[in-house]
């Protein structure tokens, strides 16, 4: 098909969100997954990936998606970032669901579903890599504020794939969230290095709700005050804090490990 580039300020503003998926991973998941094919607009590939994508490219051909291919340095201009690894995805975002959702889907499951809820975590890069290790261990739903930033690109990406098996919620607030959870039955935790548990010296209920905090600021005051119990992660010292990313793998490690939840795979 056609090699035509159309430039930012002349993309018309979309009734419906969208957002332009770059880099392997995202773009393979999103590609093959038969419930979100229908959402994709277009599709950018290199001469070096266009094999690897021939048979989304062959469905886009079919089912008139247009479809690019385009150089790195093209791709580059196109996705504002060196790390499109060869591929991009425009397509239609899904949206964040309100917890009345989720409650539903929850009374669905036979056992007992993990949930994380970010207070306040904004950084894009970390919020893609929570996702990640989300979807590595098997939790499938991750909750925020109504005011937490919408998908991005850099966080899609970052997830390597863990956006497509993640499904984000929103609450009316920390509290909210915190006084709802309680109300089906979970225990919320929230994270802290003062006056809290050991994490390593903690059962974990099955029915877990755990909370993480700002990158810098943790928790907020009102809703560490909702949290049932704060737990701490054992660690040297030397340095002040973990990376929330990396606090969220310990975390859901740990409780995968506890209850042997998760994939089965080793890795």
């Amino acid at each position: 098909m056609s090699k035509t580039i159309i430039p930012r300020n002349q993309v018309k503003k979309p009734q419906v969100p969208e957002l332009l998926y770059y880099g392997l991973h995202i773009c393979e998941k999103l590609g093959s997954n038969d419930k979100r094919r229908p959402d994709i607009i277009r599709v950018y590939v290199t001469e070096e990936t266009m094999r690897e994508f021939k048979p989304l490219l062959q469905w886009c051909a079919a089912n008139r998606k247009a479809y690019h291919t385009v150089t790195g340095k093209e791709l580059e201009k196109i996705t504002g970032s060196v790390h499109h690894e060869g591929v991009a995805i425009l397509a239609r975002q899904a949206p964040y669901r309100p917890l009345r959702d989720l409650e539903q889907i929850l009374a669905k499951h036979k056992e007992a579903v993990p949930l994380i809820y970010l207070d306040g975590v904004q950084n894009p890069h970390n919020i893609g890599t929570i996702m990640r290790v989300m979807a590595s261990f098997g939790w499938p739903y991750i909750i925020g504020p109504k005011t937490m930033a919408p998908m991005s690109a850099a966080a899609a990406r970052m997830s390597e794939g863990g956006a497509e098996f993640v499904e984000v919620f929103v609450a009316e607030s920390g509290v909210a969230f915190c006084e709802w959870a309680k109300s089906l039955g979970y225990s919320v935790l929230g994270t802290s290095s003062h006056e809290a548990s050991s994490l390593y010296e903690t059962r974990l209920p099955d029915r877990v709700a755990l909370v993480l905090g700002h990158e810098v600021h943790g928790m907020s005051k009102e809703v560490e005050r909702k949290v049932d119990q704060r737990l701490a992660i054992p660690t040297t010292g030397q340095v002040e804090s973990l990376n929330v990313a990396a606090a969220t793998g310990i975390l859901v490690g740990e409780y995968t490990r506890q209850h042997k939840l998760g994939c089965g795979r080793l890795v």
